[in-house]
């Protein structure tokens, strides 16, 4: 019409990709310890160990299985969040995953053997992000890499104290 050559086709392309943040911990704990206290008795622990969780409703109780779904709010700098959530993978004992069905979201707590230990490697994603936030994605990138690390940090310190790290104590504060 006005001599623009407009490609429709490229409307529908792909979202950009996530954007989240990886973190890895190794965990003085046979793997089927740190897989328990993760998974199996996530409702009982993630409070614990993510102490922006105010509030968390599974639908059913535990031990964490597929299909289970569960609403959390969330605490973080003043700021409430509510969402809801389901377990997509419970694969004892190496995975525990989660998708978002409220919020583009995914989560992931994978365990590997070690000789000493076990390695426990959680990430985050962000599936989306609106329009509006796409400038502030490096910032977006690194809070939620902050996040991951203190994630595996404190189920960690759990593991091996039964306390979380001090630093979360801190800044809960």
């Amino acid at each position: 019409m006005l001599g623009l050559n407009v490609d429709l086709q490229g409307l529908s392309r792909p979202r950009p990709p996530a954007v989240g943040g990886v973190a890895r911990t190794v965990i003085s704990r046979k793997r089927d310890d740190a897989f328990n206290f993760v998974a199996r008795d996530f409702f009982a622990n993630y409070p614990r160990w993510c102490p922006q969780v105010v509030e968390l409703e599974p639908s059913e109780g535990a031990p964490a299985r597929v299909g289970m779904t569960a609403r959390q709010v969330t605490m973080e700098r003043g700021i409430r969040s509510e969402s809801t959530f389901e377990i997509v993978a419970v694969e004892r004992p190496r995975l525990l995953a989660l998708v978002g069905i409220s919020e583009p979201f995914s989560s992931s707590y994978e365990f590997e053997r070690e000789s000493d230990g076990t390695t426990l490697i959680f990430t985050f994603e962000l599936r989306e992000i609106e329009f509006s936030m796409r400038p502030f994605v490096k910032l977006i990138r690194a809070a939620l890499q902050d996040g991951a690390e203190q994630i595996v940090e404190n189920i960690r310190a759990l593991l091996e104290t039964g306390a979380p790290s001090a630093e979360t104590a801190d800044a809960s504060e």
